[in-house]
C-alpha cells in the first residue's frame, strides 16, 4: 500500500484551467489508494503529512461506468478502480457492512484516508481548498454524470403527467418487462474552457446483469457498468462480462436540449473518521463531515472539522462540476477530479485556536466573505441511532422526509457559533440571523437531510467585534489595580475638591488647573491599568 501511494502522479494531457496548484505531497488514483463507499477508523492510512502540509490528491467519480469510454478507457487509474469481470474486482467491498451480499450501504469512491501526525480526539482538522481540476480522457475531453435515479426527491412525486414515477426494482418490479424505470442518466460534456458544462446525451437506466449474474434492473449498486450500444461505443464493458437485456434495449435521447451549466468544481464527499463505529455508511452527513453536497466546498473554502480518532484519517471523493442547492434528482453533475488541498491541524491546546472552537460538533465551512453552517436532520445520526445506523434513512420529520429537523438544527446551530463567536446573546443573534443570514435546503437526497446557513463576514465591523472581546475579557479578569496609581488618582482628586474653595479659579491651584492636572494623572492611570 505505501508503494501504491508513492506511485507518481499520472499526467494530465490537458487541463481545463490556466493554473495548477501542485501539492508537496501526492496521493494518486488507483484500487489501492481508494476505499468505496464508507469511512472506517480502521482502514489503513495511505498517506501520512504532517500539519501545514499541501497535497494533491485524486479523486474519481463513482458515477464513471456510466459511460465506460468517455469516463474511464485508457486512464489506467480509473480503469484499475473500475475493473469489474468475471474474474476479478479489483476493489470488492463497496459498503460499510456485508459486502458479500453486494447491496452496497454506501456508495462513494473516496481517496485515502490521509493520516495527520499528532491528530487526536479534541483537534479540529483545517482543510483548505487551493485548487480543483476536472480529470480529462484519453481524447483530452472531460466528462460528467448527472442520474435522476430512485433515492432523488422527484421519485417522491408524480410525474408531470400526472402517472407514478417508478424506480425500477427499488419499488418491488423485479425483473417484470411490463413495468417501466423510470431513472435516467444525463451525460455532460464539460467545455475545455472551464466556463460550463453542456448536456450531451440521456438515456433510461436498462436492465443489465452484473458479471457474478447479478439482475441490476435499478440504479442499485455503485460502479455499475453500462453496456452501450450506441455507435462508436467500444466491446470492453462486455468483455467483462456485463450484459443487458436485448429486448428491452436502452432508450436514448442524443438531442438534449443545450444547456448551459456553469461549472463551479467542489467536493460532495470529505470528511474524518468517526469513532463510535468501525465504519460508516458514506452517504448520510455526519458531524466529522462526509457527504455534504454542498456547492460551497469549492476553490477558497476551508472545512472545519472535529477530529475523533487519532490521525484524523481524512479521505474524500464524490466530486461534482456543478449541482443546485438542494440536489433534487439524487446526484450532482459527478465527475473525476484532481485536487490540491493545505491541511493544517488545530490543537485543542492552542492558546490562540478560534472562539468558535469549543462548541464545533459540526463541518464548519470558511471563506474570505462568509462562515458555511451546516445542519441536519440529526446533528450525530451516528448516536441517535447507534444500534442501527441505517434507520436514518426513515428519520421522522414532515411527510416524506426530514427537513424540519434540518432546519431546527440548521438554527440552533447557527445562533451557537454566532454567540460563541461574536460574543452576543441569543436576542442578538436572533434579529441579526434573521435579517443577515442566509438559509438554504443543501441536499434532500442523502438520508440525513441538510440545511445551511451562509453568515456574512460583513455583518460583524471590525470595531463591533473588538468591543465585544473587550468587554468578554473584562469580565473574565479585572484589570489589576497598581496602589500606587491609585494614591496618584487620590492625591488629584484632593486638589480638584480642595480648588472648588478657592475664590480665583484661574490662576494655579484654582479649579480649573487643579482639573487639567488632575485629568492627566487619570488619564495616566488608565493607561497603566490596562483599563
Amino acid at each position: 500500500l505505501a508503494a501504491a501511494a508513492a506511485k507518481p502522479a499520472r499526467k494530465e494531457t490537458r487541463k481545463l484551467h490556466d493554473f495548477t496548484v501542485e501539492g508537496e505531497k501526492t496521493l494518486p488514483l488507483n484500487n489501492y489508494t481508494v476505499h468505496w463507499g464508507y469511512f472506517s477508523q480502521l482502514e489503513q492510512p495511505k498517506l501520512t503529512i504532517t500539519s501545514g502540509e499541501t497535497v494533491t490528491v485524486e479523486m474519481a467519480s463513482h458515477h464513471a461506468c456510466d459511460d465506460y469510454d468517455k469516463m474511464v478507457a485508457g486512464d489506467s487509474g480509473m480503469e484499475s478502480v473500475f475493473e469489474w469481470s468475471t474474474s476479478v474486482m479489483n476493489v470488492e467491498r463497496r459498503g460499510a457492512t456485508e459486502p458479500s451480499l453486494f447491496q452496497a450501504d454506501g456508495v462513494h469512491v473516496l481517496t485515502g484516508p490521509i493520516y495527520v501526525e499528532d491528530a487526536e480526539a479534541g483537534d479540529v482538522l483545517a482543510v483548505e481548498i487551493l485548487d480543483l481540476k476536472p480529470r480529462p480522457n484519453q481524447d483530452g475531453k472531460t466528462y460528467g454524470s448527472n442520474a435522476a435515479a430512485w433515492w432523488g426527491f422527484q421519485a417522491r412525486n408524480d410525474k408531470a403527467d400526472g402517472t407514478p414515477y417508478y424506480p425500477g426494482g427499488f419499488m418491488g418490479n423485479g425483473s417484470d418487462p411490463t413495468l417501466p424505470n423510470d431513472e435516467t442518466v444525463s451525460i455532460y460534456e464539460l467545455d475545455p474552457s472551464g466556463e460550463y458544462a453542456t448536456l450531451n446525451y440521456m438515456f433510461k437506466w436498462p436492465f443489465l446483469t452484473d458479471p457474478k449474474g447479478v439482475l441490476r434492473n435499478y440504479y442499485a449498486f455503485p460502479g455499475t457498468c453500462v453496456p452501450h450500444d450506441y455507435p462508436g461505443f467500444s466491446s470492453k464493458v462486455t468483455d467483462m462480462g456485463w450484459t443487458k437485456d436485448e429486448t428491452r434495449g436502452i432508450e436514448y435521447n442524443f438531442d438534449p436540449f443545450p444547456a448551459k451549466i456553469p461549472i463551479n468544481m467542489h467536493v460532495g464527499c470529505m470528511g474524518l473518521a468517526p469513532k463510535s463505529h468501525d465504519s460508516v455508511d458514506s452517504i448520510p452527513p455526519m458531524p466529522t463531515g462526509g457527504n455534504l453536497d454542498n456547492k460551497r466546498i469549492g476553490v477558497g473554502t476551508t472545512m472545519y472539522y472535529p477530529v475523533e480518532v487519532a490521525g484524523a484519517l481524512l479521505s474524500m471523493g464524490d466530486a461534482h462540476a456543478a449541482q443546485g442547492d438542494g440536489e433534487i434528482d439524487g446526484t450532482a453533475i459527478e465527475t473525476s477530479i484532481t485536487g490540491t488541498f493545505k491541511i493544517t491541524l488545530i490543537k485543542k491546546t492552542d492558546a490562540d485556536k478560534p472562539a468558535w472552537f469549543p462548541i464545533l460538533d459540526f463541518p464548519l465551512g470558511e471563506t474570505a466573505d462568509t462562515f458555511i453552517v451546516h445542519g441536519f436532520t440529526e446533528t450525530d445520526y451516528l448516536e441517535t441511532y447507534k444500534d442501527s445506523p441505517g434507520d436514518i434513512y426513515g428519520a421522522p420529520g414532515l411527510p416524506g422526509g426530514a427537513l424540519q429537523p434540518a432546519m431546527m438544527n440548521a438554527y440552533t446551530q447557527t445562533r451557537k457559533f454566532m454567540m460563541a463567536t461574536y460574543n452576543i446573546s441569543q436576542a442578538e443573534s436572533d434579529t441579526i440571523m434573521t435579517q443577515g443570514v442566509d438559509f438554504g435546503i443543501t441536499q434532500l437526497v442523502d438520508g440525513n437531510w441538510g440545511v445551511h446557513g451562509v453568515i456574512p463576514k460583513v455583518i460583524f465591523e471590525e470595531a463591533g467585534v473588538d468591543r465585544r472581546r473587550m468587554l468578554a475579557a473584562a469580565a473574565a479578569k479585572p484589570p489589576k489595580v497598581n496602589l500606587e496609581k491609585a494614591r496618584k488618582l487620590a492625591q488629584a482628586y484632593d486638589k480638584m475638591t480642595k480648588a472648588r474653595k478657592s475664590k480665583n479659579s484661574r490662576r494655579p491651584g484654582s479649579l480649573a488647573h487643579s482639573f487639567e492636572v488632575g485629568s492627566a494623572e487619570l488619564r495616566e492611570w488608565l493607561a497603566g491599568s490596562g483599563t
